[in-house]
């Protein structure tokens, strides 16, 4: 049996404190990889977390748990389908 790495949620938030955005990082042997949640509803790589650790921390964000993150993926997609005319 392969061990599955962890793998740490955070919300993006919008000044308000509501979340616009969501980064996921997997911790692996060798690092971490850091990805975004995106809106054709895909990981794509993202450097927001290097970019804040760096000073670039304009825009909060908060950890949140992997029942959270899925939740809000799944109502964006819900939004982003009737947004864009698709039966879900």
């Amino acid at each position: 049996m392969t061990d599955q790495p962890e793998v740490t949620y955070y919300a993006i938030l919008s000044d308000a404190g509501v979340p616009t955005g969501l980064v996921r990082r997997t911790h692996l042997p060798v690092g971490t990889e850091d990805e975004s949640f995106r809106r054709d509803l895909t990981w794509r790589p993202t450097e927001f977390l290097y970019k804040y650790w760096l000073g670039h921390n304009d825009i909060d964000y908060k950890e949140i748990s992997a029942e959270e993150a899925l939740s809000l993926a799944d109502s964006w997609r819900q939004e982003w389908a009737r947004e864009d005319g698709v039966e879900t």
